[in-house]
């Protein structure tokens, strides 16, 4: 028996959630000319690359590392490394006693962020300072990780402590985000060096501040006594090199960025000025001088509610001194609700355009070492108010103004949290995040088998598969549910064929994503098991989706439809699409370095590899001769 659901244009733009949340309780650098004003996009300051074009950006070591442009592995074959020349991925080829590698660099304090690979079986380490470890290991699908797993922080040793307890301070991973092995995964980590007075005594451990995981925080505020096992030195110091283990199996690298920061110099800004006016508008007064004056007087803080006589319907102008340590580039951003403007000597830096919702608006500007003319304004129409800026600097970190300590963004909560029971489907509609962009229109499907995934309603495409927990919907009840943001609870990975259904050779073939009344979700059927299968049209051609887990429910199966009245010549089924679809030696295709794709059922057809110009799709022609066709095939990751 299957229980069906309809929609249509109007229902999944307008009616979306009444209709979702329906089915989820019944089914269970850049230079000021190139920067707008305000870019949303401007969060951060870039990172230090290392340069991967040679080895000259570390120390001397042994001939088991290497610069290449590429490496494959058969994910089921241990310790498998197949390397391409040229030049981006540095790798260790090694397979037993050999060297590790050391930056030039040294650092302290660092955030650092880098891809690697690491085949099945084979084991690294990133040792921060050459002395404390973030493991790296084949750890893919394990169930309970340890400190010594991927994602872990591996343990200190002391061999005069009894059998057994000779570990201690390791830290094992929060959830195992491991993806399989030879796929490309990320970790993005912040480390604190270990602090010293000026005779030389530690007065602060080091400490790991958080390390994410393709995408996941794995470890929060870690702190270590001493260095980790294996570690290059067993003294503690203020900056060291980064160390990578090279002696326990081959691994490579790509994409290795860094920011090192300092330990004291910050913006700071004299005694603030303010003067508060009543205000009937709607966005920041082009002349202050014609509205009546409320109060002024000095504040030391950006708290605008702070200095107003009157609860709303005000405006406030704060000015004063910054003072910049450091010349160089900075990042500035106000975080406010309603509007205002931001100015630094005179000049408009950042414009808020007046929306009721929190604004995080940036600009980067280089600013000189010396004092320099600040102004904010800001306007309060309803809602109550608030407004701060926070920067980043040359070897600052991201922080508040008028505080020496590091942005936080505020007191995180208990995650909302939603799972799959034992015996049923749990259906999901909300936003999702795909490729940074907000998807509206989506449902998220949870398995008892402990693998989920998100779906595109109004483009019928799979958009990301991800293992348990299931989902974090915090974003959806909390702050009046304004984000509507599902978030995945482990490492999700974008899935990359968009749209299943292409015209070879149209204009339009590779836009995978597009939008179009063509084609999105008609409705979907739910089976006993409360899977969905999602059917669609593409022109004339009826589509019907169906992903289910495979047999031991550790990967998803998706099954492709395609039906049409009368034959197509040039009809396609579109697998997968990105920047890089590599067909490996064992038979299987590695998408975008995040997934593998196996073809089970091709339908009598021969996959191909089409490109234009740095795109690569997957694609098998289907509904050539025949009516209906049917594609399956399995993803892996």
């Amino acid at each position: 028996m299957s229980r069906i659901f309809r929609m249509n244009i109007l229902t999944r733009c307008t009616g979306f959630f009444l209709l979702m949340f329906i089915v989820a309780v019944g089914c269970s650098s850049e230079s000021d000319e190139e920067q707008e004003l305000g870019s949303e996009e401007i969060r951060t300051l870039p990172m230090e690359k290392l340069q991967l074009d040679e080895l000259t950006g570390f120390q001397p070591t042994g001939d088991n590392w290497t610069i290449a442009g590429n490496v494959q592995s058969d994910y089921q074959a241990e310790h498998s490394m197949d390397v391409s020349d040229g030049t981006g991925v540095l790798v260790n080829l090694g397979d037993g006693d050999e060297d590790h590698i050391f930056t030039d660099f040294e650092h302290g304090d660092i955030e650092l962020k880098l891809e690697f690979l690491v085949p099945r079986g084979s084991n690294s380490g990133l040792y921060f300072q050459s002395r404390y470890e973030v493991q790296i290991l084949d750890s893919w699908r394990v169930e309970e990780p340890q400190f010594s797993d991927l994602g872990g922080i591996y343990a200190r040793w002391d061999g005069s402590r009894p059998d057994g307890d000779e570990h201690f301070e390791g830290s094992a991973p929060s959830v195992n985000a491991a993806l399989a092995p030879g796929l490309w995964q990320e970790y993005h980590i912040l480390f604190r060096a270990p602090r010293f007075d000026d005779a030389g005594n530690k007065t602060a451990n080091a400490r790991f501040e958080w390390v994410e995981l393709n995408g996941v925080r794995v470890q929060e505020n870690v702190e270590l006594s001493g260095p980790t096992r294996e570690a290059a030195y067993e003294d503690e110091t203020e900056t060291a090199p980064l160390m990578i283990q090279g002696d326990h199996g081959p691994v490579a690298f790509r994409n290795m960025e860094y920011k090192l920061y300092g330990q004291t110099d910050s913006l700071s800004v004299g005694e603030l000025n303010y003067r508060v006016y009543d205000y009937e508008g709607d966005r920041t007064p082009v002349n202050f001088d014609e509205l009546e004056l409320l109060a002024e007087g000095t504040v030391d803080s950006f708290n605008v509610s702070q200095v107003s006589p009157k609860g709303d319907r005000y405006a406030v102008v704060l000015t004063g001194e910054l003072n910049v340590p450091v010349s160089g580039d900075y990042l500035f951003q106000t975080r406010m609700n309603n509007g205002g403007n931001f100015y630094i000597n005179d000049e408009l830096i950042i414009e808020n355009t007046g929306e009721l919702d929190e604004q995080q608006l940036g600009r980067i500007i280089h600013l000189d070492e010396g004092t320099h003319d600040l102004k904010l304004t800001h306007f309060q129409i309803q809602w109550g108010t608030y407004a701060s800026l926070v920067y980043e600097g040359p070897g600052m970190e991201r922080r508040s103004l008028a505080s020496t300590e590091p942005y936080t963004g505020g007191t995180q909560e208990d995650p909302l949290t939603v799972q799959p029971e034992s015996d049923r489907t749990e259906i999901v509609g909300g936003f999702t995040n795909y490729g940074g962009e907000k998807r509206t229109h989506t449902l998220s499907v949870g398995h008892p088998d402990g693998i989920h995934y998100s779906y595109d309603l109004n483009r019928a495409a799979l958009l990301k598969v991800w293992r348990n927990p299931f989902a974090d919907v915090s974003q959806m009840w909390r702050g009046r549910g304004h984000e509507q943001l599902l978030a995945p609870m482990n490492a999700a990975v974008e899935e990359s064929s968009g749209i299943s259904f292409m015209i070879v050779g149209s204009d339009d073939a590779f836009d995978n994503h597009r939008l179009s009344s063509d084609y999105g979700v008609d409705e979907y059927q739910l089976n006993s098991s409360g899977e969905p299968t999602f059917i669609s049209h593409h022109g004339d051609v009826r589509i019907e989706d169906h992903i289910s887990p495979s047999d031991d429910g550790t990967e998803f199966i998706r099954t492709l439809r395609f039906e049409r009245d009368e034959q197509n010549d040039n009809g396609a089924a579109r697998i997968a699409q990105g920047s890089s679809v590599e067909q490996l030696p064992n038979g299987l295709y590695r998408v975008n370095g995040r997934y593998y794709l196996e073809i089970l059922d091709d339908g009598g057809q021969s996959p191909e590899v089409i490109e234009n110009g740095d795109i690569q799709a997957l694609i098998i022609p289907v509904l050539r001769g025949q009516n209906s066709s049917e594609i399956r095939y399995q993803l892996i990751w």
